[in-house]
């Protein structure tokens, strides 16, 4: 069984109320993001780094590379710091009944020990049927 089919392989299939979730984290996610890329394009053209060409210069790609910078900067801090624009969003969304609220961390904790016995029952079943075509004990 391949990697992907254990991490995607629920115990409990995913409910409707839990793909919307998903759904909806997954767009206050990328809402976060196009606003820090907002900020920071706005701050990088205010800034005086570089001189009058900017950053990147004045010349053919300098937009390109400007562009480029803003993204990555952007998908960087919202991956690592908790800028908190997603969490007040799902926030907001719960509060407003357009979501459900999350499960109980029990429900959460249970699911994620039914993962990981299901991950240790596919391994020690696909070393056994390995150990069975080997010609050495």
């Amino acid at each position: 069984m391949d990697a992907l089919a254990l991490q995607t392989m629920r115990m409990k299939p995913e409910t409707a109320s839990e793909k919307e979730r998903h759904h909806a984290e997954d767009v206050a996610k990328q809402f976060e993001t196009i606003f820090v890329r907002t900020l920071v394009s706005s701050l990088r053209q205010t800034s005086g780094v570089g001189g009058d060409g900017g950053m990147f210069g004045s010349g053919p790609g300098s937009d390109t590379y400007a562009d480029w910078f803003d993204q990555n900067l952007a998908e960087k801090v919202t991956s690592s710091a908790k800028v908190g624009i997603e969490e007040q969003l799902m926030r907001d969304f719960e509060r407003n009944g357009e979501l459900p609220r999350p499960a109980s961390p029990v429900a959460k904790a249970h699911d994620e020990i039914a993962k990981a016995v299901l991950a240790r029952n596919s391994l020690h079943a696909a070393l056994q049927g390995k150990r069975g075509t080997d010609v050495l004990p």
